[in-house]
């Protein structure tokens, strides 16, 4: 399998941005290594700082560090083994050189990811012929590929320009680029630094195409399943202290403390993401073709990287998902 050529400009960064962030659920069981997972700054992941934060992970008996990464440095650390698993796209899990297996899914976006266009510009119609940025062959890629598709059009009718993600709030100034794709808190500094710009397509016009989990390697899931069903089940009792009245304020103070943020903005923009709670999971475990199932979603992110070039060969997805974990915490045998 032919991995993404941008993980080569950032395997230098991968060591010094592990060291710099590491913040970990407090010991529990003394008697086994840590397990590590890198995270990044997606609304859907800022919900695992809860556990660090309430020491969740302790409470369950399961000695878990949480290693703070950006994006795609936080995939390359998965797969050269720094970690042990890694909060991932469904779909660019596909990517990484390493096999992984989602144990639970955290949300899907629902609005948080954009293609962001010029004030000119009012329509991804608008759009044909002009300049596009994207990070190629990444998630807003798949994302743009979308909306050209709901808008009777192709990647032909645009030119893209592979731009980093983090980069997207200065590429939409510049002179020639049309439109970005961005996912927040990004695509909300690039909306904030670029007045008059606005959402041209939404991950909420496409629901279930960008999926998220927690993608553990197949090593480590094979040989600390029980610990890595605790770790299920803190996801849960995290979404559980997001949801009550009487910690939610407190919850997202946390998260937004960990990407530096308002918490009255990431409140603004909890809702363009949709968490996955129990019920949630169950649905979306459940294999179906459509993109309202993450067998679904799969299916199209491999075939939009087999078009691309991305890899040469398709995997087997099924052991991409492994539904038995969250329906073991949640005590169901069966859908």
């Amino acid at each position: 399998m032919k991995v993404r050529k941008t993980f080569g400009v950032v395997a230098a960064a991968v060591v010094a941005a592990g060291l710099l962030a590491s913040l970990g659920c407090p010991p529990g069981n003394q008697g086994a290594k840590p397990l590590t997972i890198a995270y990044s700054d997606w609304p859907g992941w800022l919900v695992w700082e809860i556990a660090n934060q309430k020491g969740f992970c302790k409470d369950a008996g399961v000695d878990v560090n949480f290693v703070w990464y950006d994006y795609l440095p936080s995939m390359k650390a998965f797969e050269t083994g720094n970690v042990d698993a890694v909060l991932v796209v469904c779909g660019d899990s596909l990517t990484i050189a390493k096999p992984s297996t989602a144990i639970v899914l955290t949300d899907y976006s629902n609005g948080n990811d954009m293609i962001i266009g010029k004030p000119e510009f009012h329509s991804i119609k608008d759009l044909k012929g002009k300049k596009v940025a994207v990070e190629e062959n990444l998630v807003e890629h798949i994302l743009l590929a979308k909306a050209l598709e709901k808008n009777g059009m192709t990647e032909s009718d645009v030119t893209i320009e592979s731009v980093a993600t983090d980069k997207m709030p200065v590429t939409l100034g510049q002179s020639g680029i049309a439109a970005v794709g961005a996912w927040y808190p990004i695509s909300g500094e690039t909306l904030k630094q670029n007045p008059g710009s606005a959402p041209l397509f939404r991950s909420s016009d496409a629901p279930g195409l960008i999926y998220d989990a927690l993608q553990v390697s197949r090593e480590s899931l094979a040989t600390r399943r029980d610990d890595w069903k605790k770790v299920v089940g803190v996801w849960f009792k995290c979404l559980d202290y997001l949801n009550d009245p009487k910690t939610h304020a407190d919850a997202v103070k946390i998260m937004a403390a960990r990407i530096k943020a308002n918490p009255d903005d990431l409140e603004k923009n909890l809702k363009g993401t949709q968490l996955l709670d129990k019920d949630g999971n169950l649905k979306a475990l459940e294999k179906r073709d459509t993109l309202d199932s993450v067998y679904g979603s799969l299916k199209n992110a491999n075939a939009f990287y087999l078009s691309h070039k991305v890899y040469d060969k398709a995997p087997e997805l099924d052991p991409y998902v492994d539904p038995s974990l969250v329906k073991e915490v949640i005590g169901k045998s069966a859908y």
